[in-house]
């Protein structure tokens, strides 16, 4: 039997074969009465526009490259791929994902990349990006999930890292906590990951709500290694909270992961939470559920949705009348915060 070509569709629905290539991409150059005597043409004749051809007609390669920090597996990024795919894949686009453990390696990831256009966009999750990369990308256009600032991108959203944390020191500022601290992990010397910025924006917070110097603490750790291990981190943060002379009673906790582990230290130690002390993480994964943690809740897969959908605009060179937006947090309460106790 011979095969089914575009020439046979476009001869049945009485249209030229572009015109077939075009409406089974979806474009919006062909009307849609042509547009569906074309797809009926294709069902009846079995007929599928490969996407190699029509990458050749477009002059696309209906690739979109995703770039994350850590490992593929985790929540966040998991979950960022999937609302991408949700969004990219009706569009008929392939999402090649990709992570890295640090600066070097991303510097490494772009270098390597090639420049032969082998991919129409690109997303990138939850680290610092540049001007610099951007350029070298022979105009690609380039999409931020969660980086600590927009440099770079074309485009670019993000949960707000700022509003977070104010919410969790207002929470244990209400519950009564007059001495309180927030807890993370900085693996290297510089700001690199968007999750490192939630530090930052602690001091700040505990000053505009009338702590002062002597009542609120920031202590973050350098593991040693960009692959930290949280139960290592967790032995040695609960080592120095316990010892501390202020001896927090209110912790604010860079991640749920953290959080977590941090928990099971404290408990360990003869600590009750949230008797002796709250707790309050950051992301709301699904583990924070499991362990009826008390944290800041933000959405990843929406965010991926959201910048796939951006991307998809920049591709279709369409203009953004802001470019770059901020998705606001929610807190979510649980078990692990309560009132300060009676000796705070």
């Amino acid at each position: 039997m011979r095969r089914t070509t575009i020439a046979d569709v476009a001869r049945l629905a009485g249209v030229s074969p572009a015109t077939v290539s075009r409406a089974l991409r979806g474009s919006a150059s062909v009307t849609s009465t042509t547009m569906e005597r074309v797809r009926q043409a294709a069902d009846e004749l079995s007929f599928t526009l490969s996407k190699n051809a029509s990458a050749l007609a477009s002059g696309r390669t209906m690739r979109i490259r995703l770039l994350v920090s850590g490992n593929l597996k985790a929540w966040f990024n998991a979950s960022v791929l999937q609302g991408a795919y949700t969004v990219l894949a009706p569009q008929g686009y392939d999402i090649i994902p990709s992570f890295i453990l640090g600066r070097t390696e991303r510097d490494s990831f772009f270098t390597r990349l090639p420049s032969d256009r082998n991919m129409d966009g690109l997303i990138v999750a939850s680290f610092h990006f540049s001007q610099k990369l951007h350029d070298s990308l022979n105009g690609v256009p380039v999409v931020g999930i969660n980086s600590p600032s927009p440099d770079g991108f074309d485009a670019s959203v993000s949960a707000s890292n700022e509003e977070g944390i104010r919410q969790a020191v207002g929470l244990l500022h209400s519950l009564g906590h007059r001495s309180i601290a927030f807890v993370g992990a900085t693996p290297g010397s510089d700001r690199f990951f968007s999750t490192q910025m939630r530090s930052s924006y602690f001091p700040q917070a505990a000053r505009d709500l009338g702590y002062d110097a002597d009542h609120y603490q920031v202590l973050v750790m350098d593991p040693g290694t960009t692959a930290t291990d949280n139960t290592f981190l967790a032995h040695a943060i609960a080592g120095q909270l316990l010892a501390s002379d202020r001896h927090p009673t209110g912790l604010c906790v860079e991640t749920d992961e953290l959080a977590i582990a941090l928990l099971s230290e404290l408990k360990r130690q003869g600590i009750s939470i949230p008797d002796d002390m709250s707790i309050i993480g950051f992301d709301d994964a699904p583990i924070a559920h499991a362990a009826d943690l008390t944290t800041i809740h933000q959405d990843p897969e929406s965010l991926g949705g959201h910048a796939a959908q951006m991307l998809l605009t920049l591709l279709g060179a369409e203009q953004f009348a802001v470019g770059h937006h901020t998705v606001g947090t929610t807190m979510t309460l649980r078990r692990t915060t309560s009132k300060a106790p009676a000796h705070d």
